[in-house]
């Protein structure tokens, strides 16, 4: 029989009206689901136990979440780059290899000549006083065509460039006259300037029965696109099948609208690393050109100046080829810079590009030969000789305005004034894809003159370099389209990665406070049953925690509710 103890603390009394709440020192029942036991067999459902299996859940999913965390901030990026890697290998059909083969840019290159203002007095020794004029602005447009694909992971092409003359921005018309030195005249007699006397005689003889003059005055478009010359068609008969020049006119772009005439580029089409996309594998079947000194000067090197391997980094030197400079150009980093919200890295040539070898050791092989030998110099600081791939002729690669080259180029002439912000030549890159968002290709052609005895036509001229013309080729900005994209491969893996890991380690953190708390909670309440209840209360504690479910009479019952409660 139960004691009026026993009936006081009784889970039963809970339901009896007539027992008011407040006469119990401490209640807290507890009603563990009842779960249908299989016939014939009782279970035990501790709430301690559940309770023990939840910790233990959102303990595995927090340690889950920060392992994805930390797996997501370690190779989320590598991932993202595989992807981005494979998007950027040229195949045919890809939307990258639509993009290098017909940029979607608007490319433009604005010429400046240099008009001289006193050509009588030139001719008596005075220093040349020259007029920029300009600039003459051609649109551009950049094909490549005839591709060939081969195994090796490489592919075949040849750069197109067609030259539309735009009007509206231009300083003038293409027929604006120019008076400039007669540059067949003065080539022909810089071949001559190491034969016999008798030899020069019978040049300058020849030159005045053709009535050549030392200068000319021809219109724009002659002197970009072509002009008949007597001389010139003379020239191609005498000499040497080396120094024949493939043209019927004589133009300072002769054969460059429209054409083929870079020859055949061979490239890296990424699919086999990328530490090589895009680099020349060979330029018309050569590895190396035929007109330096050494291995060394003579190596193709870098890209064609379209595209560049992904990944730049201030630390990297690039390389571009084109075979107007007859050497491959180095570029390096020269200071952060940001196109519509784009950042990116302007990449130049370093300054001492054209120096001589006694400041830039590396130029030694540039000398073009015997120069060392005849003249006991490598020329002049900021100037690049070029006679030896283009036919002979007297003429030199220098910076706009002899910018970075010896003062004494400039004490030589008068109107050039050299300006690193106008004048320089730079490429503004995306870094991660490589891209160029802004160009300026900058160079200046120069004539070299020497003294030459006994040929009447050139017998006054000074020895120096004299200026003829400098242009501007590139891009001041990407269209709308390509910008977005550049901004969102920029910007997004970057942002996504950083979002998910974050989240990741947030969940984490979440789910790791949770436990901590279940666990704090949980031991302040054993403590408290263990030593702040009186022995009712845990008895209570034991009654309420733990329920025996079993069949009897179609009903589940508790173990310990006795059948002659009173009703």
């Amino acid at each position: 029989m139960k004691t009026e103890a026993d009936w006081k603390y009784s889970p039963v009394l809970l339901y009896r009206p007539e027992i008011h709440p407040y006469d119990f020192p401490r209640m807290k029942p507890s009603f563990p689901k009842k779960r249908r036991a299989p016939e014939g067999e009782d279970y035990l459902v501790s709430t301690p136990m559940l309770y023990c299996l939840l910790i233990g859940i959102l303990a595995v999913s927090a340690i889950l979440f920060i392992v994805m965390g930390i797996l997501v901030t370690m190779f989320f990026s590598q991932i993202i780059d595989n992807f981005i890697y494979k998007e950027l290998v040229l195949k045919v059909g890809g939307e990258t290899y639509e993009m290098w083969r017909k940029p979607p840019v608007e490319p433009q290159m604005k010429v400046y000549f240099f008009n001289v203002t006193n050509p009588r007095d030139f001719l008596q020794g005075e220093k040349p006083i020259f007029r920029e004029i300009g600039p003459y602005v051609y649109n551009e447009k950049w094909e490549k065509v005839n591709f060939t694909w081969h195994p090796n992971g490489t592919v075949s092409y040849q750069p197109t460039k067609t030259f539309f003359f735009n009007r509206e921005q231009s300083y003038g018309d293409e027929s604006d006259l120019v008076q400039t030195l007669n540059i067949p005249l003065i080539s022909a007699a810089d071949q001559m300037k190491y034969a016999v006397k008798l030899t020069r005689l019978a040049l300058g003889s020849m030159l005045g029965v053709l009535n050549q003059e030392t200068f000319t005055v021809r219109s724009v478009r002659d002197l970009m696109w072509g002009y008949n010359d007597s001389l010139f068609r003379l020239a191609k008969d005498v000499m040497p099948p080396e120094n024949v020049v493939p043209h019927d006119l004589f133009g300072l772009f002769v054969g460059k609208n429209g054409s083929a005439a870079d020859g055949v580029f061979t490239i890296s089409t990424g699919a086999k690393s990328m530490a090589n996309y895009a680099a020349i594998d060979n330029w018309n079947g050569m590895t190396k050109l035929p007109f330096w000194q050494a291995d060394t000067c003579n190596r193709i090197v870098g890209t064609d100046g379209t595209a560049y391997p992904p990944d730049l980094t201030p630390n990297t030197t690039i390389h571009m080829f084109n075979p107007e400079l007859c050497r491959s150009l180095p570029l390096v980093y020269h200071k952060d810079v940001v196109h519509n919200g784009v950042a990116g890295y302007r990449f130049s040539p370093p300054t001492n590009t054209f120096d001589t070898p006694a400041t830039n050791p590396d130029n030694a092989c540039f000398c073009p030969p015997g120069t060392m030998e005849r003249d006991g110099n490598c020329g002049t600081q900021g100037l690049f000789n070029i006679s030896s791939c283009k036919f002979g002729a007297p003429m030199a690669i220098s910076w706009p305005h002899f910018l970075h080259g010896d003062p004494k180029l400039l004490e030589n002439v008068e109107g050039l004034s050299p300006d690193p912000n106008r004048h320089g030549f730079f490429i503004d890159f995306q870094p991660k894809l490589t891209i160029a968002m802004a160009a300026k290709a900058r160079m200046q052609i120069n004539l070299m003159l020497s003294k030459v005895e006994d040929i009447k036509q050139v017998v006054g001229l000074r020895e120096m370099a004299f200026p003829l013309f400098w242009f501007e080729s590139g891009i001041d900005k990407l269209p709308e389209e390509v910008n977005q994209k550049l901004k969102m491969v920029a910007e997004m893996p970057e942002a996504a990665r950083a979002g998910i890991s974050y989240s990741m380690f947030g969940l984490g953190g979440i789910l790791l406070f949770c436990v901590a708390l279940m666990i704090w909670k949980r031991m302040k309440s054993k403590s408290y049953g263990a030593g702040g209840m009186s022995n009712a209360d845990v008895e209570f504690e034991k009654r309420t925690d733990a329920v025996t479910v079993h069949k009897t009479n179609g009903k589940s019952r508790s173990a310990e509710e006795s059948t002659d409660l009173p009703r």
